[in-house]
């Protein structure tokens, strides 16, 4: 029993992982250029997508730039 309510959370928090990492329709929308042209080697990995972005920070669209916004990291 005591394995069940260790290992119940550990798959849920794995299932929710790749959901978290999508992003949402805007920042998509927002990014999905630069991502390809800047990040086109971390693809399809979105966590190393993302650090690629921010990596390039200077470089990107406006548009995508407003979607990390000052505070986000």
């Amino acid at each position: 029993m005591r394995k069940f309510f260790l290992v119940v959370p550990a798959v849920l928090s794995l299932v929710a992982l790749p959901a978290l990492a999508q992003g949402t329709t805007k920042q998509k929308a927002a990014c999905e250029r630069d991502s390809h042209r800047l990040c086109a080697s971390a693809e399809p990995d979105a966590i190393a997508v993302e650090k690629c972005l921010k990596a390039h920070m200077s470089s990107l669209s406006k548009a995508c730039q407003r979607q990390f916004g000052k505070g986000r990291r």
